[in-house]
C-alpha cells in the first residue's frame, strides 16, 4: 500500500515519520530505508531525528536512482547484470565513443549526420586526422540524452529496439540515434526498461529481498516509470511518501496565468476574470513541478494522511507579517488580489518579513546581506548562524565575495570581534581546491608557453614547493632572479619556434635566463659580458642550491610536457598520472591535503572503471582524458559544508525544502534565474510534445523559488542586481521575483519603486517603498543612514572623510582629536610621494588597497617597446658616466650591456635607438659641465617642524646634492610636476634649516654646516627629449618658508585621514600657463579632462580617483585647495631654456 503524507511544513513531515516509526516499529535488526533526493536532506533528517529521539541509528539512506537500480537488479535475479548499470551516463559515454568508430557505423548512410561531425574529408585517407575529441564530446552528449530517454521516454527505446517508428518526432531526426541504440542493445541484450519489467514480474519470488518498509522523504518529483515500479512494490510492502505540499486543496489541474489566458482567448471573448481560473497565482505560476507530481500520485491507489497547519478565518491575516500571509494564501488556495487589503503605511514599513534588495554588483549583494544579517542578530537574540540559509544560482560566482566579506573583510575591520561563521556548500573541487586546480593546470603543459608567472604560481602551492625543496619564503628571491634574467616565456629556442616559426631565437627563454644565472654564479660576482652573453652575479653562496632546485623543477615540467603527448590506454593513464603525482606533489605530512589527493585519485580510478565496464581498450589522447577529469572535478559536492552549524551558503538545488528561520536568495536577475539550458539540436525531448512528469531546468527553478517562500519561517531576503555598475541604468529582476512583487503590490498594497530618490525621501508614497536600493559603493554616506545602516566601521571612516571633502574642508586645519604620536620623522621623498597622488597614498597606506601590482618578475610578455623606467635608468647612467669620466665602465660598455640584458626589445632598431640616447646623454652632460657640475657633495639635512602646538615636533629629513651655493638636481627626462615639487620642498627645507641654525652656526667650523649655510638656491636641469633642449628650473629665497612648510605637513596629515584631490599633475596643468595664477576651468571643460578621449587618458580613468570619485567631482570644491598648496610654488619658480646640439648617428647636427 502507498501511504501519502502531504504537509505544508517539513517539521510536520518529520513528526509523521517519527510517529509511523513508533506506531509500527521494525525489528531490532531491520534497517529503516529512507530515500532522499540529496545528501543535504539526509543530513537534516538525521539531525532532526537525533534531536527528537536523542539518537538516530539503524537508518539506511539512499538516493533514488542508485537505490532503485540496486533493488531492480536484486529482484530481477540476474547475475549477469553488473552493480553499476552499463546504461548509466558515465559508462554509456565510453560505449557510444567506441560505437561511433565502428566501421559499420561509419559506412552507414543513416549515421552520416554524426559521422561528419567528428570526421573530415581527409579522414578516409588518414585516420589520424579524425577528431577523436569531437567524438568524445558527441558521445558524452548522447549518453546524457539516452539516460533521459530511459527515464522519460522508455517507449521510444523499446520501439527502436524492435525497429518500429515513433510518432512524436520526425524519422530523419531520430533514425541515427535509433541506430546507435540498436547497437548498444546488440552488445548487451538487455536494458533497464526490460530489466524493470522483469523485476516487476519477479517481485513475488523475491519478497525476502525487499525492505520491510520503504520511505520516500522530501521528494517532490519522480519519473512515471519509477512510480510504476514503486506501485508494484506497494502491493507487497508498505511504501510511505512524505512530501511537501504547499496547498491543502487538490491543485493538480490548475493552470498558470499564462495557460489560463491562452485557453480563455480560445473559449471566450473576455479575459478579465482570469484570476478565478488560476486560484493563487504564485502557486499556479511556480508550482508546475509539484502539481504534476501530485497528479501522478493520484493515479494510484493510496491512503492519504494530511498534516496541514490551517488557521481559522478570523486569524488568517490579522496581525500576521506578509510572509505568513502569502504562505497562508498558498496553503488555502486563495488569491488576496480579489479582496486587496489596504494596510496602513506604518504597518507596511514595519513588516520586514520579506525584504527585496537591489544592488549594482555581486560584491554589493554580499555586503548588503552581511549588514542585513548583523541587524537581525541585533534584533533577535535567539537567532543563531545555523538558522540561516543563503542560496545562489551559481555558488562559484559568489564564493570569493562571501569569503572576502564574511571572513577576511570583517577581520580587517575589527580583529577583536569574530566574523559571522559561514560555510559554502556545493563547491566544485576544480574551483575550491588549489591542488586539484593545479593538477589540471599541469595536464595542460603541452599547450603551455611556460610563462614565467605560471611557473612561479605553481611554486606558490606548498605541496609542489615542498616536493622540489623550495621554501615558500624564497619565492620573492626567485622572482627577483627571473626578473633580472628577463625570462618571460618559452623553454628554449626549439619551444619558441613551435609558436613563432624558424626565425625565433633563444631570447627571453628559461634556457637563456637560467644559463645567465648559473654562469654568473660560477664566473663573476658582478654583471659581466662573456662570449656575447651578460652573466648575472646576483646568485651568491648557498643560493646556488636554490637555483639548482629551480632548474630541476623546470626540467621536470619539460619532461612531463613531452610525456603527456603520448596516447595511452585508460589503465596506462592511471599508472602514469599516479606516478606524476608522486613526483610533483609532496604528500608526506599533508593531512590537510589528503582530501585533495583522494579526489584526484578517485577521478583517475573512475576513468579506468568506466572504460573497463564499457570494454574500451582504445588508446586515448590527452585532451579526452583532461576533458573527462575536468568534468569530474566540476561537479559540485553536495555532501560537504552543508548545515555544519554556521550560516550556510549553497547552490539552488532541487528538493532542498529544508526549513530555516531566515532564507536568503541572491542573484535573482533577469535572464539568469530561472536558469535555462539551451537544448541540443538533436535533443528529441525538446522537439517532442511534453508529457506529464518531464523535467526542465526552468520548472525546477520556479518550484525551488516556491519552496524557498514556504520554507522560510521568520524572514525571506531576496536580492538582485537592479542597476548597472557602469551606467547605473535600471535592470529588471527575475520573472519569479517580479511575480512575487506584483502579488504583494496588488494584494497587500506594497510599493516597489526603482527610483533611487525614494529610498531617502520623507514624503508621499515613497514611505512604503519596499524595494531597498543599496548604494553603489560601500563607503557611500547613505549606506550608514536609516534602518539598513551598515555595520562596517572600515568604510564608515571613509564615508565621513568624503563628507568632509565634499564640504570643502579647511585643509590647513588639523582636527583636535587627530594624533600622530607614531610619526616622529618624515622624509622629503615621502612627502613628494604623497603630493604626487594623495588619493593613491591614502588608499595604499591607510586602506591597504593596491590597484597596481606591476611585478616585472611576473611579466609574461617580452618587451616590444622600450620600458620607460629601464630607458630612464640607462639614460641617467649614461649621463653619470659622462660626468664622472668613468674609465672602468664607459658609455659604450653601458650600451653593450643594455643590448645583451634582455630589458630592451629584441629588434634591429634597438641598437640604433640606444646609440641615439648615448649621443643625447653626451650633449646633456656637456651643458652640466659648462655649469661646473662635475662633482656634487651629498649632505644630510633635517629640521624640526612644530605645527601650531597641536602636534609634537616632526623631524623632516632629506639628502641634498650641493655644488657651490646651489642644491643641484638633474634628470635625463622632461621636467614633471614631481621635479618642481621636489626642488620647492628642498628649498623650503634649506631656508628653514638656515633660519633655525644661523645664530649658533656662525662660529661653527663644520664643513657641512658652512656648506648648508652657503646654499642660496635649488636648481634642476632636465633634458626635454621632444624639443631636444635642456630646461633649467630654479627656486631662490622663497617667501615665508617655515609657514609654507608647516602648511604642506598639515595637509599631509590630513591626507592620512581622507582621500584628497590635490594631485601635483593636476596643479601642473592649471598653473604652468599663467605663472602661478590659477587658470579658471569651467565644469564642462573639466568634465572632458576627467573623462578623457581617444588621444588622451582622462583623470577619471585612474583607478584610485575612480574609486573615490566614481563620477566627475565639482571643480569648485578643490580649486581653492589647489591654490593654497601650489600657487606659491609656481609663482616663484624661474625657468631658463638651454639650446644644445645633439649629433645624429650619421654625424650630422
Amino acid at each position: 500500500m502507498i501511504y501519502l503524507y502531504p504537509a505544508n511544513k517539513m517539521e510536520h513531515l518529520l513528526a509523521l515519520f517519527n510517529k509511523v516509526s513508533q506506531v509500527s516499529p521494525l525489528g531490532v535488526f531491520e534497517q529503516e530505508v529512507v530515500v532522499v533526493q540529496n545528501p543535504g536532506m539526509q543530513h537534516w533528517l538525521n539531525l532532526a531525528l537525533a534531536n527528537e529521539r536523542e539518537i538516530s541509528m539503524n537508518m539506511r539512506y539512499a538516493l533514488p536512482a542508485q537505490f532503485l537500480w540496486k533493488l531492480i537488479r536484486t529482484i530481477a535475479n540476474d547475475d549477469v547484470v553488473p552493480e553499476q548499470s552499463p546504461y548509466s551516463r558515465e559508462v554509456l559515454t565510453w560505449r557510444i565513443y567506441d560505437i561511433l568508430a565502428l566501421q559499420s557505423i561509419i559506412d552507414d548512410e543513416e549515421m552520416s549526420v554524426a559521422t561528419h561531425y567528428w570526421r573530415n574529408e581527409l579522414t578516409a585517407k588518414n585516420e589520424k586526422l579524425a577528431d577523436n575529441f569531437k567524438r568524445y564530446q558527441l558521445a558524452r552528449q548522447l549518453a546524457d540524452l539516452f539516460e533521459q530517454y530511459l527515464i522519460f521516454r522508455p517507449d521510444w527505446l523499446d520501439a527502436w529496439e524492435k525497429g518500429k517508428a515513433i510518432d512524436d518526432v520526425d524519422a530523419k531526426d531520430y533514425k541515427w540515434q535509433a541506430r546507435i541504440w540498436q547497437t548498444l542493445i546488440q552488445q548487451l541484450p538487455y536494458n533497464p526498461v526490460a530489466l524493470l519489467e522483469n523485476a516487476i514480474e519477479n517481485i513475488k519470488q523475491n519478497l525476502p529481498a525487499l525492505p520491510k518498509r520503504l520511505s520516500f522523504f522530501g521528494i517532490n518529483t519522480m519519473a512515471p516509470m519509477w512510480l510504476s515500479f514503486i506501485n508494484a512494490l506497494s502491493q507487497h510492502i508498505d511504501v510511505h511518501f512524505y512530501h511537501l505540499n504547499p496547498c491543502f486543496d487538490y491543485w493538480g489541474d490548475i493552470k498558470s496565468e499564462k495557460e489560463a489566458f491562452r485557453q480563455l482567448r480560445l473559449w471566450t471573448e473576455g479575459v478579465e476574470q482570469v484570476e478565478q481560473f488560476v486560484g493563487n497565482p504564485l502557486l499556479a505560476n511556480l508550482g508546475q513541478q509539484g502539481r504534476e507530481f501530485i497528479a501522478m500520485l493520484q493515479e494510484y491507489s493510496t491512503v492519504n494522511v494530511d498534516a496541514f497547519e490551517l488557521l481559522s478565518e478570523d486569524e488568517t491575516h490579522i496581525g500576521k507579517p506578509a510572509l505568513q500571509r502569502i504562505q497562508q494564501d498558498i496553503l488555502s488556495f486563495s488569491d488576496s488580489r480579489e479582496n486587496p487589503q489596504r494596510l496602513c503605511i506604518d504597518e507596511i514599513n514595519q513588516d520586514n518579513s520579506i525584504v527585496v534588495t537591489s544592488s549594482h554588483s555581486v560584491l554589493r549583494e554580499v555586503q548588503g546581506l552581511h549588514d542585513y544579517l548583523l541587524s537581525l542578530f541585533n534584533e533577535d537574540e535567539s537567532l543563531t548562524p545555523k538558522d540561516i540559509l543563503v542560496m545562489c544560482p551559481q555558488i562559484e560566482q559568489y564564493a570569493p565575495f562571501v569569503n572576502a566579506v564574511f571572513t577576511h573583510g570583517w577581520q580587517d575591520v575589527d580583529s577583536k570581534r569574530p566574523p559571522l561563521p559561514c560555510s559554502i556548500a556545493d563547491r566544485s573541487a576544480l574551483h575550491s581546491d588549489p591542488i586539484v586546480a593545479t593538477f589540471v593546470e599541469l595536464l595542460a603543459l603541452p599547450d603551455s608557453r611556460f610563462q614565467v608567472s605560471q611557473i612561479v604560481s605553481l611554486l606558490r602551492l606548498p605541496a609542489i614547493a615542498n616536493a622540489v625543496n623550495i621554501p615558500l619564503e624564497s619565492l620573492d628571491k626567485i622572482a627577483l632572479w627571473l626578473d633580472s634574467a628577463c625570462i618571460h616565456w618559452g623553454i628554449n629556442q626549439e619551444h619558441k619556434q613551435q609558436y613563432l616559426g624558424e626565425e625565433a631565437n633563444n631570447s627571453f627563454t628559461w634556457q637563456q635566463g637560467l644559463s645567465r644565472l648559473i654562469k654568473g654564479f660560477a664566473f663573476s660576482d658582478n654583471d659581466t659580458v662573456y662570449q656575447e652573453q651578460l652573466l648575472l652575479g646576483i646568485v651568491e653562496g648557498d643560493d646556488a642550491i636554490l637555483l639548482g632546485q629551480l632548474m630541476l623543477f623546470i626540467e621536470q615540467l619539460q619532461s612531463l610536457s613531452q610525456q603527456l603527448l603520448k596516447e595511452r590506454t585508460p589503465a596506462q593513464w592511471h599508472q602514469f598520472l599516479l606516478e606524476q603525482i608522486e613526483i610533483l606533489f609532496n604528500q608526506e605530512n599533508s593531512k590537510t591535503h589528503d582530501v585533495s589527493f583522494n579526489v584526484i585519485t578517485q577521478a583517475i580510478v573512475s576513468l579506468v572503471e568506466h572504460c573497463e565496464k564499457a570494454q574500451l581498450t582504445e588508446l586515448l589522447p590527452l585532451n579526452i582524458v583532461v576533458e573527462f577529469l575536468t568534468n569530474h572535478f566540476n561537479q559540485g559536492d553536495a555532501s560537504q559544508q552543508f548545515m555544519v552549524g554556521q550560516v550556510t551558503f549553497c547552490s539552488m538545488l532541487p528538493m532542498r525544502s529544508i526549513p530555516f528561520k531566515v532564507i536568503a536568495v541572491l542573484g535573482l536577475n533577469d535572464g539568469e534565474y530561472p536558469r535555462q539550458r539551451q537544448p541540443l539540436g538533436f535533443d528529441l525531448l525538446s522537439s517532442s510534445t511534453a508529457r506529464m512528469g518531464d523535467r526542465s531546468r526552468k520548472a525546477d527553478d520556479r518550484y525551488l523559488f516556491l519552496e524557498a517562500i514556504i520554507s522560510a519561517r521568520q524572514a525571506l531576503y531576496l536580492s538582485y542586481q537592479g542597476r548597472s555598475i557602469k551606467t547605473n541604468i535600471e535592470k529588471q529582476p527575475s520573472l519569479v521575483l517580479k511575480e512575487l512583487m506584483e502579488y504583494l503590490t496588488s494584494a497587500y498594497g506594497w510599493h516597489f519603486s526603482t527610483d533611487e530618490s525614494t529610498n531617502s525621501s520623507d514624503e508621499g508614497e515613497s514611505l512604503n517603498n519596499k524595494l531597498f536600493q543599496l548604494p553603489m559603493q560601500a563607503f557611500s554616506q547613505s549606506n550608514y543612514m536609516g534602518n539598513r545602516a551598515s555595520f562596517d566601521r572600515h568604510w564608515l571612516s571613509l564615508a565621513l572623510s568624503n563628507e568632509v571633502e565634499n564640504q570643502g574642508a579647511d585643509l590647513a586645519v588639523i582636527p583636535e582629536n587627530y594624533s600622530v604620536n607614531d610619526i616622529t620623522s618624515l622624509s622629503i621623498d615621502e612627502l613628494i610621494r604623497f603630493y604626487q597622488h594623495p588619493a593613491k597614498y591614502f588608499a595604499q597606506s591607510q586602506l591597504k588597497l593596491f590597484f597596481h601590482t606591476n611585478n616585472a618578475a611576473l611579466d609574461d610578455v617580452e618587451p616590444f617597446t622600450s620600458d620607460y623606467l629601464e630607458s630612464y635608468l640607462l639614460k641617467q647612467a649614461l649621463v653619470k658616466s659622462e660626468l664622472q669620466n668613468n674609465r672602468d665602465i664607459t658609455s659604450d660598455d653601458l650600451v653593450h650591456q643594455a643590448l645583451l640584458s634582455g630589458k630592451f626589445p629584441d629588434l634591429p632598431q634597438t641598437k640604433q635607438t640606444l646609440h641615439q640616447w648615448q649621443n643625447e646623454s653626451q650633449s646633456f652632460a656637456k651643458v652640466l659641465e659648462q655649469k661646473g657640475i662635475t662633482c656634487i657633495n651629498k649632505l644630510d639635512c633635517q629640521v624640526d617642524i612644530n605645527l601650531d602646538g597641536k602636534l609634537q615636533n616632526i623631524t623632516l629629513m632629506s639628502q641634498l646634492n650641493v655644488h657651490g651655493n646651489e642644491h643641484i638636481m638633474y634628470r635625463y627626462s622632461t621636467a614633471k610636476s614631481k621635479d618642481l615639487l621636489s626642488l620647492y620642498l628642498q628649498q623650503l627645507l634649506i631656508q628653514v634649516w638656515q633660519e633655525t641654525h644661523l645664530a649658533k652656526s656662525l662660529a661653527s667650523n663644520s664643513e657641512v654646516v658652512q656648506a648648508l649655510l652657503g646654499v642660496e638656491k635649488s636648481t634642476g636641469f632636465y633634458f626635454n627629449t621632444k624639443s631636444q633642449k635642456v630646461e633649467q628650473f630654479t627656486f631662490a629665497q622663497l617667501e615665508q618658508p617655515a609657514i609654507q612648510l608647516a602648511l604642506m605637513l598639515k595637509i599631509f596629515f590630513k591626507g592620512k585621514q581622507q582621500a584628497l584631490l590635490l594631485n601635483s599633475d593636476l596643479a601642473h596643468v592649471m598653473f604652468t600657463q599663467k605663472r602661478g595664477k590659477f587658470e579658471e576651468i569651467s565644469q564642462e571643460k573639466f568634465a572632458k579632462t576627467w573623462q578623457g578621449n581617444q588621444s588622451a587618458r582622462g583623470l577619471g580613468e585612474d583607478p584610485y580617483l575612480e574609486y573615490f570619485w566614481p563620477t566627475c567631482p565639482d571643480i569648485n570644491l578643490f580649486e581653492e585647495d589647489l591654490c593654497l598648496v601650489y600657487q606659491a610654488m609656481y609663482k616663484q619658480v624661474v625657468k631658463v631654456i638651454h639650446n644644445i646640439e645633439v649629433p645624429t648617428l650619421t654625424g650630422e647636427h
